[in-house]
């Protein structure tokens, strides 16, 4: 079976991800911001902070989806394909392109809805499958090993 990995401290590992995340934007965003702290020049401060962005935001992404259970992985999978409908609605808008935008907002919303179906066939709520049992505490049982037969 499938376990969702439970890592003590998970809620504040992404926490802090999502801080140095957002430390990481503000510089590039603003160089001037970090520049009393760095040698470095603003072009080179952007470039840095680009890339430690794109790893935490690898490492957060990796981490979310690692501490979602087996049963749940069918729905994070859709939501992920909603995602990429997203990203390609913004794309065609951004490139101007109306085409690229119809159809990413067809993959976003048809991800969307099939998420919302599963969910709503499971018997859970959304929010609860994509944050994996966030806010809970992991329990060592001192039966985990142990197996019933009969």
């Amino acid at each position: 079976k499938p376990k969702a990995l439970a890592l003590p401290g998970r809620d504040q590992i992404n926490l802090a991800m999502l801080v140095l995340s957002g430390i990481g934007m503000a510089a590039f965003l603003d160089p001037g911001l970090l520049g009393a702290f760095t040698t470095m020049g603003p072009e080179e401060l952007r470039l840095g902070s680009l890339a430690l962005v794109g790893g935490i935001s690898s490492l957060l992404g990796l981490h979310l989806v690692a501490s979602i259970g087996g049963p749940d992985m069918p729905v994070v999978i859709t939501i992920l394909n909603s995602y990429s409908g997203w990203a390609l609605c913004a794309e065609g808008f951004m490139l101007g392109n109306p085409l690229l935008a119809q159809v990413g907002a067809l993959i976003g919303f048809s991800g969307a809805i099939l998420t919302w179906i599963m969910c709503e066939a499971m018997g859970r709520d959304v929010v609860s499958v994509i944050l994996g049992g966030a806010g809970t505490t992991v329990a060592s049982s001192a039966i985990e090993g142990l197996e019933i037969e009969g």
